[in-house]
């Protein structure tokens, strides 16, 4: 037996024991009798993109990056998202996660990569150059650099930003942030990826139906117990990270959120409902 296959058997035994197992039945409309006949054969549907193409395209810009990381060495990871039309590059899988995780605020007008510079003494009070990682501009106006790197490090990040606070370049900002890989976890960037889907794909009437159905609940309860007697599984999933993402939905935990994670509501909504 193969480890992804005992994970999936896994999986659906855990769903079974808390009474969830009415996800792993398929819809009798769904069943599959065949494949001699190409009418009998199924694609994989997904929610249609709901966000409109703007009417005017505009060529993407990094903003005031101060620098372009190279792309040349495939075997880094490397690359770059885009949030509110903008580039945003990362230079590791742990930037990557936070970038990530920091696009799937509410409360975030807009994110820059490496950016602002600033600068810092040394002992022997030589000025030297810091380029901050990430730049995040809040909708009240906030301004927070983060310097990402890994935990290990943290004696030595936390010394450099009390040099950088120490200099007048640093009055650029609001606030510096250290972000470590108990930020970045993988877990936290795949709960991400599925609030960056949700934003796409979701149906505001959708929404609004789980919402009143939310309305008066105490407690806490399994996420799967939200999917129970819906019309669509795959649009009530949308609807529910839709809801994780305003907040009215939220996990403590920080753990990878799936059908058995304990979720709590929220009536007034919040910046995340990430909240591990």
């Amino acid at each position: 037996m193969s480890v992804t296959f005992a994970r999936s058997v896994s999986r659906r035994l855990s769903r079974k024991r808390v009474g969830l197992d009415f996800l792993d039945r398929r819809n009798r409309d769904d069943r599959i009798f065949g494949l001699q006949d190409k009418s009998l054969r199924r694609t994989l549907t997904v929610p249609e993109r709901r966000v409109p193409n703007p009417k005017t395209l505009y060529r993407l810009t990094h903003g005031p990056a101060a620098r372009v990381p190279p792309m040349k060495k495939m075997k880094t990871a490397r690359g770059y998202t885009i949030f509110n039309n903008y580039v945003v590059y990362h230079e590791s899988e742990l930037e990557h996660r936070v970038s990530l995780r920091l696009q799937t605020r509410s409360d975030v007008a807009q994110l820059y990569s490496q950016s602002p510079v600033f600068h810092y003494h040394d002992d022997e009070k030589k000025l030297h150059r810091h380029v901050a990682d990430f730049l995040a501009i809040y909708k009240n106006g906030f301004r927070r650099a983060f310097v990402v790197k890994m935990e290990r490090k943290r004696e030595e990040m936390e010394e450099l930003i009390e040099r950088i606070k120490a200099h007048p370049s640093s009055r650029a900002v609001d606030d510096i942030q250290l972000l470590t890989e108990r930020y970045g976890t993988i877990e936290a960037a795949e709960n991400a990826e599925m609030i960056r889907w949700s934003r796409e794909r979701h149906d505001q009437d959708d929404v609004d139906e789980l919402l009143a159905l939310l309305v008066g609940k105490e407690g806490w309860f399994r996420l799967g117990t939200l999917l129970r007697d819906c019309p669509s599984l795959l649009r009530r999933r949308v609807a529910i990270w839709r809801l994780i993402d305003l907040g009215h939905l939220f996990s403590v935990t920080g753990e990878k959120v799936t059908e058995l994670t304990w979720l709590g509501f929220a009536p007034s909504g919040a910046s995340t409902g990430l909240c591990g």
